[in-house]
């Protein structure tokens, strides 16, 4: 980008505070007075509230001198300090403050009247342009060769950029509206046939141009190229501004030229001329594309305009509630008390029940996208579970036999003190530790048919597993049999 700053002063953006405000009406009023026409102008506020009034258009001094202090503070008007006679004290209240608009306030006051006052359709490019740009560059040349006449090189300077800046912007305001008029599906009858005119044969007259100019121009900067230090050395002695902060004019910097070079090349991100061949030959396809759906019913792309027309039309003559019932069935917009969805085995929430306690319904596609409360499709049938109830029935009697295995090796270990335990008899000792009685200092598994102990010792008792040790103090574990313990209680 051409003349981009390194660091932006993004505090500047406040100089459009004033166009969203509730007085965005006064307060533009106010900067197109204090911008003039031709000079900015240096006003009290009595002053302009007396020619805003003057114009139809009514306020007070106070609210213009409110007004005049906001914009101040967003740095779109400046005060004055020159010192006025005045006669009496009424005087001089009315000349003590006096405005003018700041350079870049006027420069956004200038900016957003023409945003305001700009149609919505095409702008007519300024492709007559092109040819000024090319006759300036070749004077150009002409007066580096000839004798270097500041005069002629600087007119010619500002000349090319002018030129190449109003073309430039007029340019991409058309393929901007081409882009926003070509995304619409409803252009159809009179509106399409204005468009393809314009497209068929502007866009042809344009492409003519951009042939046959821009090749010459780039030409013409290449030759120039290798001159632009002398171009810019003979402006640097006629420029009479010399200070550090001046904004100087276009074509004073070799990053100008640069950046002039590479819009007019033949190639590249940054040429014109690819860009705008590349958005004509978009906008060419997008028209085949509309036109494709207008001659067509088929496909997502059909133009719902006359349905839409004919769908206000009813609304327009329905009443109220026929109007509600209307909306509901063309756009598809039940409530969520009429889905009669959800657990039929369950009592439904009542209308008063609110959504975030209400339990969740699944609605079908067709009447989730489309409001069709038809049935599609055809019944589900009855999931056969008898393998699931067979596996389940297996892994039931597996995980019984693991468990008795586990049970048996603990048993046969008895006192557990340095012995070694399998994976399933650790799991099994944990699950039992947990239920040992406090008062007994036991725990039984019926359904495994052992009796866990815990006797106290004086040292402590190790037990190995395969993920390591467990070390118990002060107690020993001891698993006995309770078909065994059964068996001696009956024999005594």
């Amino acid at each position: 980008m051409m003349n981009e700053p390194e660091s932006a002063d993004v505090s500047r953006l406040s100089l459009y505070a004033h166009l969203h405000t509730e007085q965005t009406d006064q307060h533009r009023r106010i900067m197109r007075l204090l911008s003039g026409d031709i000079l900015t102008r240096e006003m009290s506020a009595a002053e302009i509230a007396s020619e805003l009034a003057a114009g139809g258009f009514p306020i007070t001094e106070d609210e213009v001198e409110s007004r005049c202090t906001q914009l101040k503070g967003w740095g779109n008007v400046i005060p004055s300090v020159r010192n006025y006679r005045v006669t009496t004290i009424a005087e001089l209240q009315r000349t003590k403050s006096r405005y003018q608009a700041s350079k870049l306030g006027a420069r956004v006051a200038s900016q957003s009247d023409d945003i305001v006052n700009a149609t919505d359709g095409a702008k007519e490019v300024a492709r007559e342009l092109m040819g000024v740009i090319a006759e300036q560059l070749a004077r150009i040349l002409e007066g580096i060769n000839g004798g270097r006449d500041p005069d002629l090189i600087a007119a010619a300077v500002t000349t090319t950029f002018n030129s190449h800046r109003e073309f430039r912007d007029s340019l991409r305001d058309f393929t901007a509206y081409l882009s926003g008029i070509l995304s619409r599906y409803d252009i159809v009858g009179d509106e399409y046939l204005a468009l393809k005119t314009t497209l068929m044969r502007y866009i042809d007259i344009l492409g003519t141009d951009v042939r046959q100019h821009a090749p010459r121009i780039s030409a013409l900067l290449t030759q120039l190229q290798p001159q632009i230090p002398e171009v810019l050395e003979t402006l640097a002695l006629w420029q009479t501004l010399t200070a550090k902060d001046t904004e100087l004019s276009q074509g004073r910097t070799e990053s100008d030229w640069l950046w002039l070079g590479e819009w007019y090349a033949a190639d590249g991100e940054t040429s014109g001329p690819v860009a705008f061949r590349a958005a004509t030959e978009q906008a060419l396809g997008q028209l085949l594309v509309n036109a494709k759906r207008i001659v067509t019913d088929a496909g997502s792309g059909h133009s719902r305009r006359d349905d839409l027309l004919q769908l206000a039309k009813l609304f327009h003559l329905a009443e109220d509630e026929d109007a509600h019932r209307l909306f509901a069935n063309a756009f598809g917009v039940y409530s969520w008390r009429h889905l009669l969805l959800g657990d039929d085995e369950n009592v439904p929430p009542s209308a008063n029940t609110s959504w975030w306690n209400a339990p969740n319904v699944d609605v079908p596609v067709t009447l989730r996208e489309r409001g069709d409360r038809s049935a599609r499709g055809r019944t589900a049938t009855i999931r056969d579970a008898v393998l699931e109830t067979q596996l389940a029935y297996q892994d039931a009697i597996e995980q019984m036999r693991r468990r008795k295995l586990a049970a048996a090796e603990l048993i046969a270990a008895g006192t557990l003190d340095g012995v070694h335990l399998s994976a399933g008899a650790q799991e099994l000792l944990h699950a039992q530790l947990t239920l040992i009685d406090q008062a007994t200092n036991t725990s039984e598994n019926r359904e495994a048919g052992f009796r866990l102990s815990r006797k106290p010792i004086a040292g402590v008792s190790t037990i190995l597993f395969e993920e390591g040790v467990l070390t118990v103090h002060g107690h020993r574990l001891t698993v006995t049999s309770t078909e065994s313990q059964v068996r001696e209680e009956a024999a005594g």
